[in-house]
């Protein structure tokens, strides 16, 4: 008998996308809240197939009491990219390997946001509210889009404290975690899926490696041919060390 598929709460569908770039991982492009669902790196149906799940572990290096149903194996995701997906475990790479030791990594800090979003009445609430009403059709996608282009346009006038900035993810930094600010450092005379280059803001709990290059996120991930090593690799890593085939120093492989 297959288990029933996992139901994600609402603090639960929050905590992933707000510890994870706020991003699909699967096609990397930015990822509203209202949009996001919960996708499992290594499927859920490998809970009914145990010498399945067991030959999975054992090629990923992972324990035999590796949560499947876990913050370490959930990751945010756009809902055709999920289906797309499907039931397929990414093809073993030390690139998904990474991904998911990044999981572990932050599952603790995860499973704590999700925490005190239930503890938060008022959040919580608002959450629900929302997620209800587009779940009914009594607001639709493009109303949260409206709203949220106003919302940009001015965020004094819906109450966004003084010493918070709001960037164009929806995600509120507080101006003194803020280590680095500019115009994207990129060579592009526009950034990349825009017109303009993008004013940037760097808030400490960003890696030092991406801080010290001073680009935009999708000008940092843009595959380029490398003026170092010739080879192709993201923007954002060249001159990194086990990245690039520069032969530079110093700068510690990614996550």
């Amino acid at each position: 008998m297959m288990r029933r598929k996992r139901s994600f709460s609402y603090p639960e569908r929050y905590a992933v996308w707000h510890t994870n770039e706020l991003r699909c991982w699967w096609c990397k492009e930015p990822l509203r809240l209202a949009e996001a669902t919960v996708d499992h790196v290594l499927p859920e149906s490998l809970l009914d197939d145990e010498d399945r799940r067991e030959a999975i572990l054992v090629e990923y290096g992972l324990p035999k009491d590796f949560n499947i149903n876990g913050y370490e194996n959930w990751l945010p995701c756009h809902n055709h990219c999920n289906q797309s997906k499907r039931n397929n475990p990414p093809t073993f790479v030390p690139g998904n390997k990474a991904i998911i030791t990044g999981l572990q990594r932050r599952a603790g800090e995860s499973a704590r946001i999700a925490r005190e979003v239930s503890s938060n009445a008022t959040k919580d609430n608002v959450f629900k509210t929302v997620f209800a009403a587009l779940e009914r059709r009594a607001i639709s996608m493009r109303d949260l889009g409206d709203f949220w282009e106003a919302f940009l346009a001015d965020p004094t006038q819906a109450g966004v404290p003084d010493d918070f900035i709001v960037l164009d993810s929806g995600y509120w930094i507080r101006k003194d975690q803020i280590v680095r600010q500019g115009t994207c450092c990129c060579e592009r005379d526009t950034c990349v899926g825009r017109n303009d280059k993008v004013y940037c803001y760097f808030p400490s709990s960003l890696p030092p490696w991406v801080i010290e290059k001073g680009l935009f996120w999708r000008c940092y991930d843009e595959v380029v041919v490398c003026p170092r090593c010739s080879r192709q690799h993201k923007r954002g890593h060249i001159d990194r060390n086990g990245v690039c085939g520069s032969g530079a120093v110093g700068s510690p492989p990614g996550p």
